[in-house]
Formats: structure tokens, sequence, C-alpha cells
């Protein structure tokens, strides 16, 4: 199996930098065209994709309709490739949230309704299970969201996502089983 993660396209919630999580998105004109412009590059690269497994949040099924339109293929939603949940911290802008609750490298919440950083890559161990389960010998596209991305590739190497460098919106990358 190989996956192609691709990362949703930009959006306003982006360019307002504030935490997304669970919020739905709305991609921007840009992020459009970055979508675009990936579906074509995926196009491209010969693959014999099959599907494409998505984030079920907005920004991230608008991404993957792009690509699917691109490539004439289905697009199936899938909750388990939600980015990180901020619970009472979702909306808030980034910059406050890193003053007041980034520490030492990570992210610490004292209400305890955001995702931790073990559930989240945990949660992204089980959607590679999943998708390994379910598409043992074919290409994959999965579109989901940055800090998700990278918890899927640090669960594959079985390693911090603090080790995966960050992900551009629409950016692709390949994860070899």
């Amino acid at each position: 199996m190989t996956l192609y993660i691709v990362r949703h396209g930009q959006t306003e919630e982006n360019k307002q930098r504030v935490l997304q999580g669970h919020m739905p998105g709305n991609l921007t004109e840009e992020g459009k065209r970055q979508v675009a412009a990936a579906a074509k590059e995926l196009a491209s690269r010969g693959a014999d994709f099959k599907v494409i497994a998505s984030s079920d949040l907005r920004r991230a099924m608008d991404s993957a309709r792009i690509i699917a339109d691109e490539l004439h293929i289905p697009v199936i939603p899938m909750e388990i490739l939600r980015e990180r949940d901020w619970g009472n911290y979702t909306g808030m802008p980034l910059s406050e949230a890193r003053d007041k609750y980034h520490k030492g490298g990570k992210w610490e919440f004292p209400d305890g309704s955001a995702e931790t950083e073990d559930v989240i890559y945990a949660r992204a161990a089980e959607a590679l299970r999943i998708l390994r389960e379910r598409y043992p010998d074919d290409d994959v596209i999965v579109v989901t969201h940055g800090q998700f991305a990278r918890n899927l590739i640090a669960a594959n190497f079985q390693c911090s996502y603090h080790d995966v460098a960050p992900f551009m919106n629409a950016e692709i990358r390949l994860l070899r089983r």
C-alpha cells in the first residue's frame, strides 16, 4: 500500500491563524488553486488510485472533491482522519494559545477539553491500521490536516510528530508500507 497524504488547501481560518481543530473550515480561492495543482500533480504520477480517504471536516472534503473531480475516483469520508480536537480552545488565535498553553515543546490545556498528543497519535496509528486493512495493495490518497498528517507519518515510523516537518497547504507526501 502507498498512501499519498495531502493536507487540505488554505482556509480562511488558516489566514486568521486560529486553532481550527474540528471547525469545518472554508477554503480560500488560493486554497482551491493549491488543491487543483495538487490534483494535477497526483494525476501525473501514474499511480492507480482506488479511492480518496478524507477527513469528514468540510475543508478536507472540499479539497478531496477537487482531487476526485480530476482523478474520477470516489471520496470516502472518515471521521478518524480529523484534525486534533482543540476542545474549548477551538477558534483561539494561535499566538494567544502558544503564549498560554505551549510549554516545553508541548501543548498543555488545563481544563482537559483538548485532545492530547498521545490521543491524536493513537488515533493516527488506528487510522493507519484501518487503511492498511481496507486497502492492503492499493494506492490511496488521504486528505487530512497538518497536525494529523504529521501524526500519521510519526505513527508509521514510531517517532514523535515533532520529528516530522510541518505540512504546507495542499502538500503531498508519500508513505509506503
